[in-house]
């Protein structure tokens, strides 16, 4: 069952490797990023291709992270705890995305920290729908090379 598990995993990570770009629905839940965005809105989108993470929010808005400036990739509890220390000064801004940080219930949460080009420090929690968020880590952590920090009773 383990070679199975290996050779579809590695089919998987080619596969995020080469494509020309994933495009994901995600909710933009709190970060750097000051927004009117709410974080119920399904109506972002966050495209992964090997030069680029694009966060498209509904508000016409764009994030641009260059894979190799992600300083680290998390789930679960993790995502929203590492989220936190970056996006304290957005929540001076903005209190609404707060709410978003510290739901309870069994939701998708995925952390992207990274650098910005003008070296500032940049985050974003957003959360996945349930039959996408596995295609969405594994294609983070094959464009950033960076494993997922969670929880062991949170794995994906």
């Amino acid at each position: 069952m383990k070679p199975l598990t290996a050779c579809l995993s590695i089919l998987l990570i080619c596969s995020v490797c080469f494509a020309q770009g994933n495009a994901f629905k995600v909710r933009y839940n709190g970060g750097t990023v000051t927004t009117k965005v709410k974080p119920d809105s399904w109506d972002n989108q966050l495209t992964v291709s090997s030069t680029e993470i694009l966060l498209l929010l509904k508000d016409k808005q764009t994030v641009k992270i260059d894979p190799k400036r992600v300083a680290g990739l998390s789930y679960g509890k993790n995502a929203s705890r590492n989220i936190k220390g970056y996006a304290a000064a957005a929540i001076l801004i903005n209190p609404l995305f707060a709410l978003g940080m510290f739901k309870k219930n069994k939701q998708h949460f995925v952390g992207i920290t990274y650098e910005t080009e003008s070296g500032e420090k940049g985050a974003v929690l957003l959360q996945a729908k349930n039959d996408k968020y596995r295609g969405l880590l594994e294609a983070l952590k094959g464009v950033t090379g960076k494993p997922v920090d969670t929880d062991e009773k949170e794995k994906p």
